[in-house]
């Protein structure tokens, strides 16, 4: 390296104050203008394409997981002796259960 110190001047953009000024003037004026031109509706429609997108990944997400993580299938011995299951096979088949077995269903078995 060289122990001589570079000249960066040429460099430096308030070299020209003139220059420079007027750089600032139009960056603020090209600001006011967009903030100008920004309503409500404009942003709603700038941000609209993004959020439905986010909104998709998520759905996308949300089924992939409960697709994937789903409990299986209940077997046929399970399904037997839930209650639930009994009163779908029953409406399904349309046929009335004896008393019996509708207290052994819907009553847990409590017996005396």
């Amino acid at each position: 390296m060289d122990s001589d110190k570079l000249d960066l001047s040429a460099l430096d953009p308030a070299g020209d104050p003139a220059r420079w000024e007027a750089l600032v003037r139009r960056t603020v004026a090209r600001s006011i203008a967009v903030r100008r031109r920004a309503s409500i509706p404009a942003l709603v429609a700038r941000w609209a394409r993004p959020a439905l997108a986010a909104a998709a990944s998520l759905a996308l997400v949300s089924w992939g997981t409960v697709y994937f993580t789903a409990p299986p299938a209940a077997s046929s011995s399970q399904s037997a002796s839930d209650p639930a299951s009994a009163l779908v096979r029953w409406a399904e088949t349309g046929k009335l259960p004896d008393t019996a077995s509708l207290l052994n269903t819907l009553g847990g078995g409590h017996e005396r």
